[in-house]
């Protein structure tokens, strides 16, 4: 009897430690691996660290079984609380796509939605949360309801197109569905907003350019974050670890679907001349280099975040980001 017991607690052991160690502490010694990028050669300087992740895509009342929604959004919890305890970023940026049913959710889906969003992401007391709007959140451009991009804008305290300065980096935050190019409401204020972010912005850089009123910043090319990519005709050019698999690669992208139109790239590139770009969407990773010719020659790398969720990609990637001030 004593030989049946000792096994059986042996057994329970097993199984209580296999429990902990596979739903509980892998994602602590898989986080462990990661680290923030240093660059040696700047001394006596803090650099901003941001954590990036895109497309969580929480289910909604409508698709998915519930065991799928439990464990798909129990492993994203883990895991992000793992990254945040380890890593203790300043400041977390989700690229669009929080929801995978926004788009379709009512007043009271809606806002539980945004209240279980924060109860697997919760934002510690020193760290702050930016987020942008993605297609899922409120409907690509031509098929967004009525009152559902200020909805998000109010619940989620995402403008259209944010300008804020975090640590003297300036970041751009946009929403992608906003750069359609046409006269509708969102279109119009998105494009003014960067006009006047491009002003303050050219303020900066040249005193020459500063008018009464205008706001003053010390200057420094600003952080483009938002869902889509900028143009681009595939994936083809990616072909980092975690770039779509072929043939995807090839598949040719639907502008303003699958990335923003040329006009609108190339509006945001001449207008911000950002010194980097991050987005989402296509669930993949991928790093390109753009260049510029006019008004002045410069130059950009664009990185896209992989998807954070289980559910749309084997091996889920996300991006801790060291951001040094510089001109």
């Amino acid at each position: 009897m004593r030989r049946v017991t000792k096994k059986l607690l042996i057994f329970l052991f097993g199984v209580l430690f296999t429990t902990i160690y596979c739903e509980h502490l892998i994602y602590y010694i898989v986080a462990a691996q990661c680290s923030w990028p240093v660059i040696d050669n700047i001394e006596n300087e803090k650099p901003l660290k941001a954590f990036i992740l895109a497309d969580t895509h929480l289910l909604g009342p409508r698709k998915g079984h519930w065991l799928d929604k439990w464990r798909r959004e129990w492993q994203m919890h883990q895991a992000y609380e793992a990254i945040v305890m380890l890593h203790k970023p300043d400041v977390i940026f989700v690229l669009g796509d929080l929801f995978d049913e926004g788009e379709w959710s009512n007043e009271k889906q809606f806002e539980a939605y945004v209240d279980r969003f924060y109860k697997l992401f919760p934002v510690p007391e020193d760290t702050v949360m930016h987020v942008v709007a993605g297609n899922h959140d409120i409907g690509f451009h031509n098929y967004i309801r009525k009152g559902d991009a200020q909805r998000f804008s109010k619940m989620l305290n995402s403008s259209i197109v944010q300008f804020m300065n975090i640590k003297e980096n300036h970041f751009v935050l946009i929403n992608s569905m906003a750069m359609e190019g046409d006269r509708c409401n969102m279109c119009t204020k998105a494009r003014n907003d960067i006009l006047k972010i491009a002003g303050i912005l050219k303020c900066a850089e040249n005193p020459a350019f500063c008018y009464d009123g205008i706001m003053k910043i010390n200057y420094s090319r600003p952080i483009l974050m938002q869902h889509f990519p900028l143009h681009r005709l595939s994936d083809a050019d990616c072909t980092e670890s975690d770039a779509p698999p072929l043939p995807e690669r090839e598949k040719r992208f639907r502008f303003k679907l699958d990335c923003l139109s040329a006009e609108a790239t190339e509006f945001l590139a001449t207008k911000i001349k950002p010194r980097v770009v991050f987005g989402g969407h296509t669930h993949h990773g991928c790093l390109l280099r753009h260049t510029y010719t006019e008004p002045e020659p410069f130059e950009f790398y664009e990185y896209s975040v992989p998807s954070f969720s289980w559910r749309n990609r084997p091996n889920p990637k996300y991006m801790l980001v060291s951001v040094y001030y510089t001109k």
